[in-house]
């Protein structure tokens, strides 16, 4: 009995031993798989932060594209992504992963006010009412929700990191502690199996010395009980069987630790890949992989402060615009427009993999900053020279034509250099820089590359200050009108005017209209000066009329913008000041340019018949200057050609262009059409365009544009100029 009783007790110790062992695994990884599930959730909620970031940057772009013309459908989908990003946002309101939920609620402040904003914007361009101030507001609440995103992503990193370091605290305390439950276990072990040795032995050696003393010389015993034998047989087999199932514990064990250990691998596998993948998420572009803004600023403020310490150290930012991309992508849809940029950003990749040693440096960057925009970052050129070499490598490769699926595209890139040679304060300085040298080889022509220096910065500055002023200028009606009479060849009286915009500065003087009306197109404050020169003419004209001045066949005429034409609503508005100020349709010419009606044929001939509907005479402004195709007259619903002041300047000394002049006016007049021709100057230019049978004639032989008084004077004067031309 006293075998089988140490036998319990050592299969006592070994249980005990072994439900403590698998009890302490089983809680410290309960404890690792819980910081693992948190890693989890904090990679999934992360990739939520960045996805709300994504769809705030896709705001922007959406938003840096509206125009007070967009379509309602622009503003529709503009609100799908303003909805999709607040309950993507409130969903961050309750996660774990932002404990901190100022950030988010602040974000979220910002995204509702932005909301709001938004329906106003769209009512606002449902009433045609909508302002490029209000655009304005509307951008600057983007970029204040950009910034706060940008912290709540900071929050959420933080707060990444904290869990990483728990997950991998934890995963070190539980091998710790498993390392010396297992040490403490197996002295236990031995402990008991020396003291349970020593405890077995004694018996058997007692044993073995009573079977000595009691043998005799036939090999029998005296004294020595059976029993004594069948109880060391009992005891052996207790005993083997007691180490195998003790080996066997052990081995079961020992899997299950070895299959913990593979299961804990594994999920270390699987977090260090979702942090990689939210770390290349986070410093690049979702669309063609290339390094996105964070990472260029990055790079480039590295680059500046090695400049700072390396004077002779130099580096290059290329800023490429992709042109005509905007018609390509209207015209072909977003997904071909994707696909191309992503066809371009391998190519700009390929320029930098050249052989020759400038464009093999391995810190070369190649970034996507937004839309269709790149940036190459040079870094450690040898001379100035080396930033022109590969911008011209990358313009004779974007012009090669792309094979996006059935379509065969060709495009261009205007690209702007900047060096840090100059004095930048910050990487966004340098990067503006770059930008603006960009938009000057897009003036020059596209399809070219600009180096920045001082003066196109100061140029900058001054047109920025224009823009302001223009801006302010419109909004409190600082401008004047002029009126320059247009004079019947067949009367030789007054048959009307037209009315310039004209603009004095308080600093600068007067502004040439080309430079500020460029200026007010650019900007979209062109929609509202346009409306104002209509509405201040027509009251003008209708004073006239009131005052018995003007006959019934005066008219007067007004110029008309591309982004008027382009307005949903702009004829509705001209028929809307017609009726505000009591006057007849057929009192009104609208002028437009050549190159504005060529550039969207079909549109503009829908617009131009309904001008016709409301009796409104529609001109054709400087024919001549731009397709001066006259095959594709027949197709517009015009009234009037007029000839730009180029051919009369030119006429008296080239017979051709009298020639010329003379098929336009002979086949404007086969298809119904009058004839005016600006610039007249001289009496002798007037008699030549008698000779030619020109309906109207327009200049300063006749008159400059005018003060209201001075038009009325002399239309109350009755002058006529036919009888000295005559």
């Amino acid at each position: 009995m006293r075998i089988h009783h140490h036998v319990s007790i050592i299969l006592l110790v070994a249980i005990v031993g072994a439900i403590g062992l698998a009890v302490t695994v089983g809680v410290m990884v309960g404890g690792v798989e819980r910081a693992a599930r948190a890693a989890g959730m904090s990679a999934e909620q992360h990739s939520q932060v960045e996805s709300v970031v994504a769809n705030g940057h896709d705001l922007r772009l959406t938003a840096k594209a509206l125009t007070p013309g967009s379509s309602q459908a622009v503003f529709t989908a503009l609100g799908r992504d303003l909805q999709r990003s607040i309950v993507t946002l409130a969903r961050l309101r309750y996660s774990v992963l932002v404990a901190d939920k100022a950030p988010v609620e602040q974000a979220m402040l910002a995204l509702e006010t932005i909301a709001r904003q938004e329906q106003q914007l769209k009512r606002r361009g449902q009433e045609g009412t909508l302002t490029a101030a209000e655009l304005t507001r509307f951008q600057g609440g983007l970029d204040l929700y950009l910034r706060r995103l940008t912290t709540v992503r900071g929050v959420a990193a933080k707060t990444a990191e904290r869990l990483d370091a728990q997950l991998s605290s934890r995963r070190r305390l539980m091998m710790l502690v498993v390392g010396i439950i297992c040490i403490l276990y197996l002295a236990v072990i031995d402990r008991v199996r020396h003291w349970t040795t020593r405890r077995l032995i004694q018996p058997v050696q007692a044993l073995a010395s009573a079977a000595v003393k009691s043998m005799r010389e036939d090999g029998t015993f005296t004294g020595f009980e059976q029993g004594s034998t069948e109880e060391l047989d009992t005891l052996a087999r207790v005993l083997a069987s007691f180490v195998d199932t003790l080996k066997t514990r052990v081995h079961e064990r020992t899997a299950e630790v070895e299959q913990q250990k593979e299961h804990l691998e594994r999920e270390v596998a699987v977090r260090r890949r979702a942090e990689d993948q939210l770390r290349h998420a986070a410093f690049h572009d979702k669309l063609t992989g290339l390094c996105n803004r964070d990472l260029l600023i990055d790079r480039l403020e590295r680059c500046m402060d090695r400049a700072r310490r390396h004077p002779e150290y130099k580096f290059a930012v290329l800023f490429l615009d992709v042109d005509r991309f905007k018609e390509i992508n209207d015209r072909l849809g977003h997904f071909v427009g994707d696909q191309l940029l992503v066809a371009i950003a391998d190519r700009l990749q390929s320029c930098l993999r050249s052989t020759d040693s400038l464009a093999c440096v391995e810190s070369n960057t190649v970034a996507r900053i937004g839309g269709d925009e790149f940036v190459v970052l040079l870094d450690g050129i040898e001379e100035r020279g080396d930033a022109s070499i590969v911008a011209q490598r990358v313009q004779d490769s974007l012009s090669e034509p792309f094979r996006i699926h059935e379509h065969e595209i060709r495009t261009t890139a205007s690209i702007g250099i900047a060096f840090n040679e100059l004095e930048c304060e910050s990487a966004d300085y340098l990067l503006r820089d770059a930008d603006t040298a960009m938009y000057y080889a897009k003036a020059a022509g596209k399809a070219r590359h600009e180096v920045f220096n001082t003066k196109m910065h100061d140029e900058t500055k001054s047109r920025l200050q224009l823009q302001s002023d223009l801006r302010r200028a419109v909004e409190n009606e600082d401008f004047r009108i002029r009126y320059q009479p247009i004079v019947s060849l067949t009367t030789g009286r007054i048959s009307g005017f037209e009315a310039l915009a004209r603009w004095s500065h308080p600093e600068r003087g007067e502004v040439n209209p080309v430079e500020f009306i460029s200026h007010a197109e650019e900007t979209g404050l062109i929609v509202a000066l346009g409306r104002w020169m209509l509405q201040g003419a027509l009251q003008q004209l209708k004073t006239w009329i009131d005052e018995g001045v003007a006959d019934e066949a005066l008219m007067v005429s007004v110029n008309i913008s591309k982004r008027q034409v382009a307005e949903p609503g702009f004829v509705d508005e001209v028929r809307e000041v017609l009726c505000d100020v009591g006057i007849s349709g057929s009192r009104l010419k609208l002028e437009i340019t050549e190159s504005v009606i060529m550039e969207n044929p079909d549109s503009i001939a829908d617009v131009l018949q309904e001008f016709k509907e409301l009796g409104i005479q529609v001109h054709m402004d400087d024919f001549g200057t731009g397709y001066s195709s006259l095959s594709y007259l027949h197709r517009f619903p015009l009234d009037v050609l007029k000839i730009d002041r180029a051919f009369i300047s030119t006429m008296s000394a080239d017979t051709d262009y009298a020639k010329m002049v003379q098929t336009v006016v002979a086949l404007a007049h086969t298809l119904n059409m009058q004839v005016i021709v600006e610039g007249v100057e001289t009496e002798q230019q007037l008699r030549k365009l008698l000779v030619l049978n020109c309906d109207f004639a327009q200049g300063f032989y006749f008159a400059e544009p005018l003060v209201a008084d001075d038009a009325r004077a002399l239309l109350v004067s009755g002058r006529t100029w036919l009888r000295h031309a005559a």
